[in-house]
């Protein structure tokens, strides 16, 4: 084991060679909390926005060094793997226990049986992994002034929480069925201990407490959680949970297993927690609404994600699936799927399959058999099943496994594919670009100074950018570190609104959707819907660049003048299904603002 230890469960804690190591500054320690858990390279600038929010460049990237330097000095440095760029912790050299906790979780899902199932070998992986969770994700410790930190320790705290939980039920389940009826209602006690209002943890308490003889206890317990669902949400017990009580007051205990392990959360595949997330509520509304929450709302089956490139279809969708709401509504979990141009389906479908525990890693399978046994499995299961960035819908046949319980939720850029896919008009939920409130927040969030100084010019630019998430995402943080070096940021406006810069700037990495190895300039990630047309039919997107008016919006008759032909309907339609287009009212279209700067590059190589 490591010399170096850092404890998060509870108060922050570094050893080093079995002594307390003091860290003073808090950020340095949130620092240290934050690249431990995210598990990947994290950009500098992204860091500095985390932690020191309402510091210029130059200052944050100080603070940063700063804070590296004492935590370097407190412990030898080769935890940390530094960059020019990027900074990560370097696993192999410090023992941090909620890497141990996944581990043991991890350990317990790799045997033949269901995974709310504990055999005799999963059961001292999971005691281990409880006794590493003395208490939540770093206790009472949070950075008042960092909101965006403060969010995704509540984020980690949550998910860390439910894994427990889910670990809690399973552990109660397997020792009333060893008989064991002690230790089963222990470790309920200590499940329903998590959220008081948890009713498959009341249950199983009530459960036990019949079948060990404690019947004024299993109704005290009912009662009790009568007066706090009154009390807290103003609402009535589930009828299995007063269906329970009511046996128990007849004098006829239960027999047979609990359903107490069938309710807890089951982690399949996530993808990574976006960074940076703003003026979606609506839409997580309306999408949760859609995937059946609250309770009283119609579970779709299929949902289909659109919306222009760059407005964030990923980006939500990948927000969505580490929602509370969706964790308690899903119980037994999320798959997730990144797909693109050339996906690997092969590997992504024996990802699901390993994830759900179905054995046989030693034998290649083929597609057909891995959907047969997907199938089978998720027959009885409540899922949520998510397939990111779909340009084909031959791709997605194999992954549309999910059972009754479950839902599927896809983005796709190609109106093509969403017709193909969605059984009828209204399963296709388009996002919208941002409105001027929260698209000026998100350009504070990331140049407080520009929305500061200059506030005005600020909201120029977000109306000339049309709202796109992307396009202000990457203006905010070149108005940011440019400002940094002293130029005037009324100039940089100006740049920015005329787009110089925009087409070969990185996009940040929590857009480019997960699964990407890489950080395409904004002009690479649009290409990849230009670079299917074909050369006449890229031409023609190219030459509607040249339209000067904002918002960029043409008829069909001046499409046709435009590009000298008898009837524009036919490449009007191509552009429409790859996202290039979008149909407003009066038989007009419209191209996004970042589009157009993308198609007048586009005339140079014409």
């Amino acid at each position: 084991m490591a010399d170096l230890k850092l404890l998060l469960f509870g108060e922050p804690h570094l050893t080093y060679q079995g002594k307390s190591v003091t860290i003073e500054r808090r950020k340095a320690l949130a620092l240290l909390a934050y690249l431990a858990v995210v598990d990947q390279p994290q950009s500098r600038d992204v860091l500095c926005g985390l932690l020191w929010p309402g510091s210029d460049l130059e200052h944050a990237r100080a603070s940063l060094r700063s804070a590296l330097s004492a935590l370097v000095a407190a412990a030898p440095p080769t935890w940390l793997d530094k960059a020019h760029d990027t900074l990560a912790v370097n696993h192999e050299a410090i023992w941090i226990d909620i890497d141990a906790f996944l581990e043991y979780l991890s350990g317990s899902r790799v045997h033949n049986h269901a995974p709310t199932k504990v055999c005799a070998e999963c059961e001292p992986l999971l005691v281990q992994a409880v006794d590493l969770y003395p208490a939540d994700f770093l206790g009472s410790f949070s950075l008042a002034q960092c909101a965006e930190f403060e969010d995704w320790r509540m984020m980690q705290r949550q998910w860390l929480r439910g894994e427990l939980s889910h670990v809690l039920g399973r552990l109660s389940a397997y020792y009333s069925d060893q008989g064991d009826f002690d230790t089963a209602l222990e470790r309920a006690r200590q499940w329903l201990a998590l959220d008081q209002l948890h009713e498959p943890a009341t249950r199983q308490i009530m459960r036990l407490c019949a079948i060990t003889g404690q019947r004024a206890e299993a109704l005290r317990q009912y009662e009790q959680c009568v007066e706090l669902l009154d009390s807290e949400l103003a609402t009535l017990p589930e009828d299995e949970t007063t269906q329970l009580y009511q046996a128990i007051q007849a004098n006829r205990a239960p027999r047979g297993r609990s359903d107490s392990a069938s309710n807890g959360p089951v982690t399949g595949i996530l993808p990574p927690l976006p960074t940076l997330i703003v003026g979606r509520e609506t839409a997580f509304r309306e999408l949760k609404g859609r995937l059946g929450i609250p309770s009283k709302a119609e579970l779709r089956p299929v949902t289909i994600v659109q919306g222009w490139p760059g407005v964030g279809k990923s980006t939500t969708v990948a927000a969505l699936a580490h929602d509370p709401d969706i964790t308690q509504s899903f119980s037994d979990g999320v798959l997730w799927a990144s797909f693109g141009e050339r996906p690997a389906i092969l590997a992504e479908l024996t990802a699901w399959a390993e994830a759900l525990r179905l054995g046989e890693r030693d034998r290649t399978r083929n597609l057909d058999e891995l959907t047969a046994q997907l199938t089978a499995v998720l027959r009885e299961r409540r899922m949520l099943l998510i397939l990111d960035d779909v340009w084909d819908a031959a791709h997605a046949a194999p992954f549309r496994v999910g059972g009754k319980a479950c839902a599927l939720v896809l983005t796709t850029r190609l109106n093509s594919v969403a017709q193909q896919l969605a059984p009828t008009a209204s399963d296709v939920y388009r996002i919208p670009v941002l409105e001027e409130a929260p698209a000026l927040d998100l350009l504070g969030q990331l140049s407080p100074e520009t929305v500061r100084q200059y506030p005005q010019e600020a909201l120029q630019l977000i109306r000339d950018l049309e709202g796109l998430p992307l396009a202000i995402q990457v203006a905010g943080r070149l108005l940011h570190s440019e400002a940094r070096l002293g130029w005037g940021i009324a100039n940089l406006l100006t740049e920015r609104r005329a787009g110089a810069s925009l087409l070969s700037a990185h996009v940040p990495s929590d857009m480019t959707g997960a699964g990407r190895d890489t950080s395409p300039t904004v002009a690479a990630l649009l290409q990849r819907s230009t670079d299917a047309l074909d050369a006449e039919t890229r031409r023609r997107f190219a030459t509607l660049g040249l339209f000067v008016p904002k918002p960029a919006t043409f008829g069909l008759q001046a499409m046709a003048l435009a590009w000298d032909v008898p009837d524009a309907r036919p490449t009007c339609r191509v552009l429409v299904n790859r996202g290039l287009l979008e149909p407003i009212s009066g038989g007009r279209f419209q191209m996004h603002a970042l589009l157009v700067l993308h198609a007048r590059s586009l005339l140079k190589d014409l």
